[in-house]
């Protein structure tokens, strides 16, 4: 399966970019179309641990 870089959390509709296959999971845009309120980087263990379910944008 090929690395998916666009990703939605489906329950807040919030967006986010996961540049590198296994790195940093970086916050794009809130649900509304607003700036995120921080642009720091998670690891994807700590998104889910944070009630994030991340799945890739559908096209």
């Amino acid at each position: 399966m090929a690395h998916v870089r666009d990703l939605v959390d489906v329950v807040s509709g919030d967006e986010f970019d996961q540049p590198t296959p296994y790195g940093l999971v970086y916050p794009v845009c809130t649900a509304d179309g607003s700036a995120p309120s921080s642009q720091r980087g998670r690891t994807w263990e700590h998104l889910t641990a944070s009630g994030r379910v991340l799945q890739p944008v559908s096209g």
